[in-house]
């Protein structure tokens, strides 16, 4: 009976440790899901905080971009205007234009004085190339005369002859040129020109305003709506609703207003409402009203663009996103369940996982300091080679020069930087023992090494330039300037005389002037190399102040010349201006040198530019180089040559950084034509360059600007799949890059005058 009793209870205490370790398990199990469902809680949590966060980021960024794609607009349009003023500041210069705005008297020498300056300006039509303007013209009230770059006539015959205006609005359109409150606005010539299909608009500029003489005369300018409009590019968008207005301080009424019907209205709301009626009006129509104030002219800015909805397809998202929480929510809560069970094992498996990283992680580290030991080792060649580079002045980038004092430990924007050359020799009179005298180049170059950390510290940036030769950099404090020829002197001369007791070893040395950047430590230099030249057994160590100029002979040095040649081929011009500088110290200020001497240093350097010129790329624009052969001709000066020197450094600057780009990025577009986010931020980010600058360079080498190279290529592929196959013409805007047939339908007919469904029947 206790035997059963005690099996029994032996029995309950095992089942009761198997129950125990089932609990164990479970509750292990509930904590590991109780784990994973606050993870995935806080992960919910935070993906709607980040969807949120992203969402209001996306718009603020959205609005952002538009604001400065329309401030570089707005920007462009005030340079513009810039440009015009400055033509008639140099209008006002002409001596016969000023005294022909005050004649009264329309006499046979007032004709002939109207019709020379008529010819000079139409010899000058520098704003017309350079700004969509169509026509610009000077009214002369005195006279009663209009003074253009193509004729000279009176006021109602230009009127009837040469525009041919309407009659009924002649008196009109002569108030508008003297009334004070029409100048420097962009009217509307509606009036004016009721059967051109194009609009245009009349700029006037009182020319009293730009002189402090009386000048009565107001300079015109006419401008075609449609190339007004394309400075801004908020005029070019899909939207219904354009409209661009620009107003001065303290005032309602818009200078310039670029609207469409439809949003004609909106001045009325800005002027009464403000903004914000204007953007609830708009809403609707998925667009916006921004604004751009600019501090330099005082101008507002109000433009319309397309809202961050209506651009960014909002009302998907709005869907979409809700739906994959739901969906998240749900797969978590399985994935929980199910990871849990299955996460056992690998929580085992993670100690073994862990000493195999700690053992890789013992590779790394032995990697690692081999590695640095291997960079310790080439650290005095790297330093070498970097004073090597900046000595010699061959360092061509502030990249370069970046790198060079990072490496050099000379990033302190205070110091100044001076160059001391060493030479060394065997003194023939030595009467030291011979085994103290070095006998070979190696061993007195590492004595001398050794004296140099020995007396100058142990880091010390040099380089030798050849045998027996060492060329230093010494940076300092400018507060030490005035000390450091005393100081560099009393070093030099205890190595001298430690060197030639205890090894009979002459030493001497030249130090150059100080400046305030390591990039130009070349000057120091090379005028240290020229003062050691100086040196003398009573005399060893010698600063180049001290050498007195002759003016008798001129300073350019073969190593000058081949800097310069070094410096235009890289494109270097800030190391081409500090050079001329240079000759100009030395030989002007310091030698003042007389005319026949100046006139052999102006042929030299003449022929080092000569052999820059030849070294041009053959595929160098003709008229170019022939612009430039022609300066070459011209009287000799030194602002001249420094010219030729800053034309030859510009172009080899071009060749090297413009061309190749440009072609890389037309070849792009070309390939890429069909993707309709093309446009300037989409290659400003493929390519790593800045919009203004790609635009700016793109037109310069192209003749058009990107907006137009991309629609002329986009029209000539509709053109051709029109005529070559049966694409829909429903489909066809696709195919070419555009969003909207509308869009694309309008750009088509604006290029070929006729619309793609035209095309299409002519070709049945």
């Amino acid at each position: 009976m206790n035997i059963k009793l005690r099996n029994v209870q032996n029995d309950m205490k095992s089942d009761k440790k198997h129950v125990k370790s089932i609990n164990d398990r479970q509750s292990f199990l509930l904590k590991m899901v109780t784990s994973y469902s606050i993870f995935l809680f806080i992960i919910l949590i935070l993906f709607l905080y980040l969807y949120n966060s992203a969402a209001r980021h996306a718009r603020s960024q959205y609005e952002w971009q538009m604001e400065s794609a329309f401030m570089s607009n707005a920007q462009l349009f005030e340079k513009d205007l810039d440009i015009i003023e400055v033509y008639c500041r140099q209008l006002i210069q002409n001596d016969s234009f000023r005294k022909i705005v005050n004649i009264n008297e329309t006499d046979s020498r007032f004709s002939e004085l109207g019709y020379s300056i008529s010819a000079m300006l139409s010899t000058d039509m520098y704003p017309e190339s350079l700004l969509p303007i169509s026509e610009v013209y000077c009214y002369l009230p005195n006279s009663g005369y209009i003074l253009a770059p193509n004729y000279f006539l009176t006021q109602d015959r230009y009127y009837s002859w040469i525009k041919r205006y309407p009659d009924d609005v002649y008196e009109s359109w002569l108030k508008a040129l003297t009334s004070p409150s029409n100048y420097y606005r962009f009217l509307p010539m509606d009036d004016l020109t009721p059967t051109s299909s194009k609009s245009y608009y009349m700029y006037l500029i009182n020319m009293n305003d730009l002189y402090y003489i009386n000048i009565n005369a107001v300079v015109c300018f006419i401008f075609e709506k449609d190339k007004l409009s394309s400075l801004f590019e908020c005029m070019d968008s899909d939207m219904e609703y354009h409209y661009l207005s620009v107003r001065t301080d303290g005032q309602s009424d818009s200078i310039l207003s670029l609207t469409t019907p439809e949003s004609a209205q909106l001045d009325i709301m800005i002027s009464e409402g403000g903004i914000d009626d204007a953007n609830a009006f708009l809403q609707s129509a998925g667009a916006s009203v921004g604004t751009y104030y600019s501090a330099d002219t005082g101008f507002t800015y109000y433009f319309s663009y397309p809202s961050y909805e209506s651009a960014s397809n909002f009302a998907r998202p709005q869907i979409l996103y809700p739906a994959i929480f739901a969906a998240a929510v749900l797969g978590g809560l399985g994935l929980i369940y199910m990871f849990s069970k299955q996460n056992m094992k690998p929580i085992l498996e993670l100690d073994q996982q862990l000493q195999a990283t700690e053992q890789e992680r013992s590779s790394l580290l032995e990697e690692k300091s081999h590695l640095q030991e291997v960079m310790d080792s080439q650290r005095p060649m790297i330093c070498n080679s970097y004073v090597r580079l900046l000595l010699k002045g061959m360092i061509v980038s502030e990249q370069e020069a970046s790198y060079a004092k990072d490496f050099l430990g000379l990033t302190d924007e205070n110091l100044i930087f001076n160059s001391l050359y060493v030479v060394a020799y065997n003194n023939v009179d030595a009467t030291l023992s011979p085994a103290s005298i070095p006998r070979t180049s190696q061993e007195c170059n590492d004595i001398v090494l050794e004296t140099l950390r020995q007396y100058m510290g142990e880091n010390i940036y040099y380089f030798s330039p050849s045998d027996r030769a060492y060329a230093l950099i010494l940076a300092g404090r400018p507060d030490d300037e005035k000390d450091l020829i005393m100081k560099a002197n009393k070093i030099i001369v205890n190595m001298h005389d430690y060197l030639l007791d205890s090894y009979g070893i002459w030493l001497f040395a030249g130090i150059g002037k100080n400046t305030d950047d390591i990039v130009n430590v070349w000057e120091s230099y090379q005028q240290a190399v020229e003062a050691v030249s100086y040196t003398s057994k009573n005399y060893i160590f010698f600063p180049y102040e001290f050498i007195k100029k002759d003016s008798s002979t001129f300073y350019y040095p073969m190593e000058l010349s081949t800097k310069l040649i070094h410096f235009i081929t890289t494109g270097n011009t800030p190391q081409v201006l500090e050079l001329f500088n240079l000759l100009h110290q030395e030989n002007i200020e310091e030698r003042s040198l007389p005319i026949n001497m100046l006139q052999f240093l102006l042929s030299d350097i003449r022929n080092t530019l000569l052999k820059a010129r030849f070294a041009l790329p053959q595929n160098t624009p003709r008229d170019v180089i022939q612009t430039l052969d022609e300066c070459f001709n011209e009287h000799a000066s030194f602002k001249l040559c420094e010219d030729i020197a800053l034309r030859l450094c510009r172009l080899f600057t071009v060749e090297s950084d413009g061309s190749s780009i440009i072609s890389t990025i037309e070849k792009y577009i070309r390939e890429n034509y069909a993707d309709p986010s093309m446009g300037l931020n989409k290659i400003s980010d493929e390519f790593q360059i800045s919009e203004s600058y790609f635009s700016h360079m793109f037109k310069e080498k192209t003749g058009v600007n990107f907006s137009t190279y991309l629609e002329n290529i986009r029209m000539n592929e509709a053109l051709r799949l029109i005529r070559e196959t049966d694409i829909s013409l429903n489909e066809l805007y696709l195919s070419v890059g555009y969003n909207n047939s509308n869009t694309f339908r309008r750009a088509f007919k604006k290029v070929y005058g006729i619309t793609p469904s035209t095309v299409r029947d002519a070709k049945q």
